[in-house]
């Protein structure tokens, strides 16, 4: 596999790659939503003009009384999908490696050219991922801890709002910068095909060089995605498939199926900012 020039690795040059990705993430998301759905549906919910609307409405009281009748089904059922679940974190793990293979490489993409590479460097990515979200817990927990010791003055309420939102943002930036590192990381596994601690070490050289573009580089890829999804959930509100039309429910389903599709190539696209910003490392 011969890898392309820095700057010739552009999203834009694997589209089949990013709506292949993106069919199996929506694969994936029915394997874990058709049985709750299924036993949603068992609760009568389904048979409502309003659908699982309902749920919410009147302070969710709807949902709390399903859950009193069918919570050992509903927690059987979720246990049952524990496993589907880390099948699919594994699959959205090799969905990155093979996003980032075909990115780096030159020509015309084969299944084993990039199967390959993708599964060798699967457990490195399994733990870059795995130590991200551990670390990011830990972030967010040491923010509930701070904001909930901070002072309470009744004199003055508006500054212990104040004090109590700055530990939140500190740890926003935090979690973002965690991210931002952990794929420059995941870039620099694929593109040099190193050992971990290697990548980790071209991710950090990065970061001395280029602080705010590695670690927050990926937030001009990001605002496309949340205005999507905003732009998604007012669509839906004003489609409201709880009124009569089968076309309502088709319409939302292909919405829900074009914001995975922004998802995965607004990745696509801070990925190959990533991989072109690790050419260069030693």
């Amino acid at each position: 596999m011969i890898p392309l020039a820095p700057g010739e690795i552009r999203a834009r040059r694997r589209p089949f790659v990013i709506l292949s990705i993106a069919l199996v993430r929506l694969i994936c998301g029915l394997c874990l939503a058709v049985p709750l759905a299924s036993l949603l549906a068992e609760s009568g919910v389904g048979q409502r003009a309003e659908g699982d609307r309902a749920l919410f409405e009147g302070g969710g009281y709807l949902l709390l009384e399903v859950l009193r009748l069918h919570g050992p089904a509903l927690a059987a059922a979720a246990r049952g999908l524990l496993p589907v679940l880390a099948l699919g974190l594994l699959m959205t793990t090799l969905a990155n490696a093979a996003l980032l293979v075909a990115l780096s490489t030159q020509g015309r993409l084969r299944s084993l050219d990039w199967l390959t590479p993708a599964l060798s460097r699967l457990p490195a990515l399994s733990v870059v991922g795995v130590g991200t979200a551990l670390a990011q817990g830990l972030v967010l927990l040491v923010a509930a801890i701070v904001a909930d010791g901070m002072p309470e003055p009744l004199a003055r309420p508006q500054q212990s709002t104040l004090l109590q939102v700055l530990p939140w943002l500190f740890a926003l930036l935090a979690v973002g910068a965690l991210g931002g590192f952990a794929d420059v990381a995941k870039a620099a596994l694929m593109r040099h095909e190193s050992s971990l601690s290697l990548a980790l070490a071209r991710a950090w050289q990065s970061v001395t060089l280029r602080p705010i573009s590695s670690l927050f580089g990926w937030v001009p890829y990001g605002l496309p995605f949340a205005a999507a999804l905003a732009g998604a959930a007012w669509l839906t509100t004003v489609l409201d498939v709880a009124r009569p039309g089968a076309w309502r429910v088709a319409a939302v389903l292909a919405i829900h199926q074009l914001v995975i599709v922004i998802s995965v190539a607004c990745r696509a696209a801070w990925f190959a900012r990533a991989l072109r910003g690790v050419c260069g490392l030693q």
